[in-house]
């Protein structure tokens, strides 16, 4: 396999780039090193750029959150399409699509967790409480005490428990290092919906997200959305998608742009940018040293070469994490997006 320096390697190939933010240009708290001076000279070489993230942020939210870190519309991107904002024009322009998504009536929501209503301004939905609701709006998830690890569970015997194997296990029996029960609690309230037999509304089908903790050098992985969606269909429940990897989000994506030639999906996971990319027909690129692809493949054993590293990746472990056979592989691989080689 060949693997690119990075992402200025292939920009005499495509016209667009579909690029993340998470794991691609922004580490949680900061750019990577000349990200956005890789942005910006893609963009004086006249390729468009759009932003496609599983953000819930609507867009303007988000280019004002990025503008602060330096990252600027027009200077380093053309459009910001997240999927919040991609949510949001469903429920304005296609209502009955949305209905039709959700299973029913769709006119009252409840947000769980901390939830982005912002999402459902201006629109004919009203909030609602949490047994009345037509549907159940998923937010970022948050136990009693915070946020949940991924990277840091283990089973009541005491056995830690690898991240792509989180999704098969009884989240009743986990708990993480200190003792908590987070995933426990997220059963108990998925249980509830379920009893309801309501549809959880999903904006951010992510199952893990990067952050840093209370020590700020060091990066964790968290539960993020897509992870309390797929749990929820473990246990029978109907959840409604929206955002990478489906390829709704795409489609909107290529109309904003109005591209006439090559598209390029940059990211750094497989059973998202990469799935969703080649459902789209889009070619797609892997980053391979930063993100959550590069979280897998630092933890394999040192001896193992890029390409053995990369087939476990996409063999072994993607297809835990999307419940389902993976046969997608990247048209490319880059080491990163911004080398220090330009």
């Amino acid at each position: 396999m060949e693997v690119k320096n990075d992402i200025l390697s292939l920009a005499d190939d495509y016209e667009t780039f579909f690029i993340d933010v998470y794991g691609v240009i922004f580490d949680g708290t900061s750019f990577h090193e000349r990200a956005l001076s890789v942005l910006e000279r893609l963009k004086k070489n006249k390729k468009k750029i759009i932003i496609l993230s599983n953000s819930t942020q609507i867009s303007d939210e988000a280019k004002i959150r990025y503008a602060y870190s330096g990252m600027m519309q027009n200077v380093h991107y053309d459009e910001f399409v997240t999927s919040g904002e991609f949510l949001h024009h469903i429920i304005m322009n296609h209502p009955w699509e949305f209905s039709e998504s959700i299973g029913g009536k769709s006119e009252t929501v409840k947000c769980i967790f901390t939830g982005n209503g912002d999402i459902f301004e201006d629109t004919h939905i009203k909030m609602g409480d949490l047994q009345s609701a037509d549907f159940l709006y998923v937010g970022i998830p948050r136990a009693s005490y915070g946020a949940v690890q991924i990277d840091d569970v283990w089973d009541c015997n005491g056995n830690k428990i690898n991240i792509e194997d989180v999704l098969e296990k009884d989240w009743n029996s986990l708990q993480d290092s200190q003792g908590r029960k987070g995933f426990a609690e997220f059963a108990h309230l998925l249980n509830n919906c379920l009893r309801w037999n309501k549809t959880l509304l999903v904006a951010n089908p992510d199952i893990f997200a990067l952050s840093f903790g209370r020590d700020s050098r060091m990066q964790i992985s968290i539960i993020t959305q897509g992870a309390i969606a797929a749990y929820y269909e473990k246990l029978g429940g109907k959840v409604a998608y929206f955002g990478k990897p489906y390829r709704g989000i795409f489609e909107y994506a290529k109309q904003i742009v109005d591209s006439k030639g090559a598209i390029l999906m940059v990211g750094d996971t497989p059973w998202t940018d990469i799935s969703g990319a080649n459902a789209s027909g889009l070619d797609s690129a892997l980053v391979m040293t930063t993100g959550v692809s590069h979280e897998f493949m630092k933890q394999m054993d040192d001896s193992l070469s890029l390409q053995e590293k990369c087939q476990i990746l996409f063999e072994k472990i993607t297809p835990k994490m999307t419940k389902l056979p993976f046969n997608v592989w990247p048209k490319h691989y880059i080491n990163c997006f911004s080398s220090s080689g330009w």
